[in-house]
């Protein structure tokens, strides 16, 4: 018997940055999504059994992101993350909507929520994911760390916050051009050998 889908995405948590991205890229071709008459979104994959929640695999997602940042992840990685947003942003539109019919029709009726505050701002992927706020978060970098690659060039975005010390962190976000740009250069500097 294969693996449960479920299981497979929980053991993704557990890999390498990278690895865990490319194998998030490698389920979307043969990802299939369908809403629960309880309006939960679900997926399959041919290559293994059962269903597992979209947003299980989302949250996977969105942890990405801020891994990307946190671990100084390479431009490659980056590139291979933000191709992900439109993919992710197509089956929970479908879904989203597929559900929203179900409801109309009275086919689906969805569990109430326990949950306090905006879904967004919890960062529930569903509502993060469909209101774009995901998009293009594996471009942040630390600001030193930017300036270091693209001196003065314009930011595509910003955030800042104070951590538990209450020292102030910045992070800028690089456009995919500015990170397509910076890829190509690192390639063309690199030792010939190091290409072959």
């Amino acid at each position: 018997m294969s693996l449960s889908l479920e299981n497979y995405i929980g053991e993704l948590a557990d890999r390498p940055l990278t690895d865990t991205i490319h194998a998030i890229a490698e389920l979307f071709p043969g990802l299939q999504g369908s809403v629960s008459p309880k309006c939960k979104y679900l997926i399959t994959h041919p290559d293994y059994s059962g269903q597992a929640l979209l947003n299980d695999l989302g949250k996977l997602f969105l942890v990405c992101a801020a891994r990307c940042k946190d671990e100084h992840a390479p431009f490659q990685t980056r590139l291979l993350y933000n191709s992900l947003d439109e993919p992710f942003e197509k089956l929970y539109g479908e879904l989203y909507t597929e559900a929203k019919e179900g409801i109309a029709n009275g086919t689906m009726v969805p569990e109430p929520s326990t949950e306090k505050g905006c879904a967004c701002c919890r960062g529930d992927p569903d509502a993060t994911i469909l209101a774009g706020f995901h998009e293009g978060n594996a471009f942040y970098y630390p600001e030193e760390e930017y300036r270091g690659i693209w001196g003065d060039q314009s930011e595509r975005g910003s955030s800042t916050y104070y951590d538990d010390e209450g020292k102030c962190i910045s992070h800028l976000m690089a456009s995919r051009e500015q990170v397509e740009e910076a890829l190509a250069r690192a390639e063309a500097e690199a030792p010939v050998a190091s290409r072959l």
